[in-house]
């Protein structure tokens, strides 16, 4: 008798990723894309993540028996469970597996090397282009200006700041006690009123680029497997 060669680790991975995840619908594919995401991924997601590459560049045939035989084996554990009769799994042809893997790719955000995207490289993304929108926004300056800018807070910037210099200058030349006392009651107090108006434009023009910005994340519960 002839021993049959054991499978290739590529469809080994993508047989335990269906296994895993995929035939748990969409918290399935949730958790898969949190798996494959993590800075500390397991190596059947590496190899998972390289065959599906290879599948969609043409270097090597869809896997469409692997994906067949998992729906087939779903469907007979849910007719098992009183789910279903077992005779209702779905069977992909080449065409419809291609697809299919070509949207598993751009749901989970791989790179063209099929690497997924690094949480650092995201977050200073992230960074460069919330800098950009706060130093400009697309569109007529003058009529962004108007709208996200308040005379009152940009009076009590310019007053406070003002107030402030003129203050701490006169207090360093001043020997004067009770003078002295008041001038760096004006400096504090005027530096105060700087600091409230530039602060509060500050959120206006943070609050104009990105209306959501400082509200609290909405925390989402995840949906339980079967």
């Amino acid at each position: 008798m002839t021993e049959q060669p054991p499978p290739a680790p590529s469809a080994h991975a993508l047989a335990v990723v269906m296994r895993d995840y995929l035939s748990y619908g969409e918290s399935g594919m949730a958790d898969l894309k949190e798996a494959v995401h993590s800075r500390k991924r397991k190596p059947v997601l590496n190899a998972f993540c390289q065959e599906l590459r290879k599948i969609l560049a043409g270097e090597t045939p869809v896997p469409v028996d692997v994906i067949n035989k998992e729906f087939q084996r779903r469907a007979e554990e849910d007719a098992a469970l009183g789910d279903g009769d077992g005779g209702d799994a779905v069977h992909y042809d080449d065409q419809q597996a291609y697809e299919a893997l070509a949207d598993l790719w751009e749901y989970l955000d791989l790179t063209p090397d099929g690497e997924p995207e690094g949480a650092d490289t995201s977050l200073k993304a992230a960074a460069r282009k919330g800098r950009s929108q706060l130093l400009w926004v697309d569109g007529d300056p003058v009529h962004a200006l108007k709208t996200w800018m308040s005379w009152r807070s940009l009076a009590l910037f310019v007053g406070g700041s003002v107030v402030c210099t003129v203050a701490w200058a006169a207090y360093r030349h001043v020997d004067v006690g009770f003078l002295r006392g008041l001038l760096l009651l004006l400096t504090i107090a005027g530096f105060a009123t700087a600091g409230i108006g530039g602060g509060a434009l500050w959120l206006r023009r943070v609050r104009y680029v990105n209306p959501d910005a400082f509200l609290p994340a909405e925390e989402k519960p995840k949906e339980e497997r079967r």
